[in-house]
């Protein structure tokens, strides 16, 4: 028997899919009575749009029209294939995405496209029918999936589809087989388990009701199976094959521009919310538990990937860093002859050593999820650190060459609008660091705590009103159906959104040509230079009291630790002195503060530069 599995838009076109990559090798392990084929069809719409729009719609359009997740772009493209029309509410969706001020005008070119496609897709597949098709769905692939099965039953009324993946977790899988009868199977949960059972029992022609979190239909009736008891072991999740990716793309006309990288996972949920799960996070779906791949068999896995594909960037697609990789998985990836370019996500507390740890095994990009540098919004994420610790983290990523991926969420319940004056009064100090990617107010997530128990502060909520451009289905199953969800504004709301947003603009010009950076002579003492766009341009000399407490200040520390260092040192400061070179640190811009914890913002000095530096004179000392 023969099954295809089908990567539909808008999957990344310089990533492959791990859902294929790993369920490909389930089958192959499981279910020996199918012969297995896995297509991009991603890639093809891609190149589809390049040659029908005589080059004037690109792969850098795919791409752009891949990030608006939030606000349905991608799905709205391809109603037309849906539903069988010419177009669907263009000029309505149109003025949505400007009053988002999101550009509609390749959408709307895109759109034209869709039905042509999805009907010549279908021609092709339907030429050698499979037994049963399969789409792995996650973000805004549901509606292309949706119209590529609808075409494949008009053309071959017998094929069987099915659907998995994030967008069918939970309620919103028994939804999708409610409301689309070109579904004959949706299965919820993890798919390597129920995948490789579902196969051997439409093989054998078994009975559906043992295959965990499978919706089904019987006399006409969809029937939902209880999900898996547990979690998967991660032993059960093999190292995924990309072979079919790398021969698509290199099919495709624009495969010199695009750059491909790689995809592991190592570890699934998150550790830190199976105790505190952030309030606005819903990315784990309704499984959190954290599993975690045996550390032995990452390193090997690695190579693989690299040697295999010869690709050298490599992202980990963890939700959070497994922290016993770092005496395991990541000296073994250090030790490796390979010049990776490895991307995980990381909690924002680690340490200078910890960084440096997975800096020495080719991490160069992290994602440490900081989302704020106020303490006060931050324990209302409950995220467990504090703002000056996401500075740490922004200061040891710099001097270590990591790039930090990071942006600033509002919008939660207790939030206040002077948390963000005092923010913004702060990123000053802060403009020689890595800035925000943007500032966003957070989203109600389905599985996310703030959804989960309305108490906490979103009451009212209902579908997003992206899915009324997308979905003809009746409002109490779009409830079931989607993973967004619009509420009331909570928090900050006005001209400080706009000057939170306009703040970040000017941090982002700003970190293009700063720099503030210190050193430690033979002495003991600190020299700062400072060459931020907001201060005055010099280079300070620290005595040894100032210089022992802007030290003190690199590991994140209270006034009372910073007095028992001074003490220790034999230098006797009053605590009004004290307060006062404290608060002359903080004004200064030279050291972050917040609810009185302190962190020394000064990058170590480049090197090369030393003597450079050396040579200057001194213009301001304390």
């Amino acid at each position: 028997m023969k099954l295809l599995m089908v990567a539909m838009p808008w999957q990344g076109l310089d990533t492959p899919s791990s859902a294929l990559g790993i369920l490909g090798q389930c089958v192959r392990r499981h279910a020996a009575d199918w012969e297995i084929d896995e297509l991009y069809a991603n890639l093809r719409w891609a190149e589809h749009l390049l040659v029908e729009s005589g080059g004037t719609l690109t792969p850098t359009d795919y791409g752009n029209v891949a990030d608006q997740v939030f606000h349905g772009v991608g799905d709205w493209v391809f109603t037309p294939a849906l539903y069988d029309v010419d177009s669907y509410r263009v000029t309505e969706f149109a003025e949505f995405l400007r009053q988002r001020g999101v550009e509609p005008d390749a959408p709307v070119a895109m759109q034209r496209h869709a039905r042509g496609f999805v009907r010549r897709l279908a021609e092709q597949i339907a030429a050698d029918p499979p037994d049963l098709v399969g789409f792995t769905s996650t973000f805004m692939q549901n509606v292309p999936s949706l119209a590529l099965a609808r075409e494949l039953k008009r053309l071959v009324p017998g094929i069987r589809t099915a659907m998995g993946g994030s967008n069918c977790d939970g309620l919103q899988g028994p939804a999708l087989h409610r409301n689309f009868p070109q579904l004959d199977f949706v299965l919820s949960g993890e798919g390597e388990r129920s995948l490789p059972m579902l196969l051997d029992r439409i093989a054998s022609g078994a009975d559906l009701a043992d295959v965990p979190g499978l919706s089904w239909r019987h006399e006409g009736r969809t029937v939902v199976n209880p999900p898996a008891r547990g979690a998967l072991p991660f032993a059960m999740v093999p190292a995924p094959n990309y072979d079919s990716y790398f021969r698509a793309l290199a099919e495709t006309s624009f495969a010199p521009q695009v750059r491909p990288m790689v995809v592991l996972e190592t570890s699934r949920g998150c550790w830190w919310g199976e105790v505190h799960q952030c309030t606005f996070c819903g990315l784990n779906g309704s499984n959190i538990d954290f599993r975690s791949k045996a550390p032995d068999r990452i390193a090997g896995e690695v190579v693989e990937l690299a040697q295999r594909y010869r690709v050298l960037d490599l992202i980990m697609v963890d939700n959070i860093l497994d922290m016993k990789y770092l005496n395991t998985a990541i000296p073994a990836m250090a030790a490796l002859d390979c010049d990776l370019r490895v991307h995980y996500e990381i909690k924002s507390n680690m340490t200078r050593d910890q960084l440096r740890s997975l800096k020495q095994a080719n991490v160069t990009y992290v994602q440490p999820g900081i989302e704020s540098l106020s303490s006060h919004v931050l324990r209302l994420m409950d995220k467990g650190v504090s703002a000056a610790h996401n500075v740490r983290m922004l200061r040891d990523g710099h001097d270590l060459g990591l790039n930090v991926t990071w942006n600033i969420l509002y919008g939660f319940p207790g939030e206040t609008e002077d948390d963000y004056r005092r923010l913004l009064g702060k990123f000053a100090t802060l403009e020689h660091l890595q800035p925000p990617t943007g500032a966003w107010r957070i989203a109600l997530e389905r599985f996310s705590p703030y959804f989960e128990d309305p108490t906490q502060g979103f009451m009212y909520r209902r579908p997003a009103e992206i899915y009324d451009f997308i979905y003809q289905v009746p409002r109490d199953e779009l409830y079931d159906l989607v993973y967004l969800f619009d509420t009331r504004d909570q928090g900050i709301v006005g001209p400080i959104e706009d000057e939170l947003k306009q703040g970040v603009e000017r941090w982002a010009q700003a970190y293009r040509g700063g720099d503030l950076s210190y050193w430690v002579d033979d002495r003991g003492r600190v020299t700062i230079e400072d060459r931020r766009a907001s201060w005055p341009e010099e280079t300070i000399e620290l005595d040894d009291v100032h210089s022992n407490v802007y030290l003190g200040m690199f590991q994140v520390a209270g006034r009372a630790g910073i007095a028992r260092r001074l003490a220790d040192s034999g230098h006797q400061v009053t605590g009004d002195g004290l307060d006062r070179m404290l608060r002359w640190f903080v004004d200064r811009g030279l050291a972050f503060e917040d609810e009185e914890r302190y962190v020394a913002v000064a990058l170590d000095v480049d090197p090369y530069r030393r003597k450079l530096i050396d040579g200057r004179e001194v213009v301001a000392s304390r």
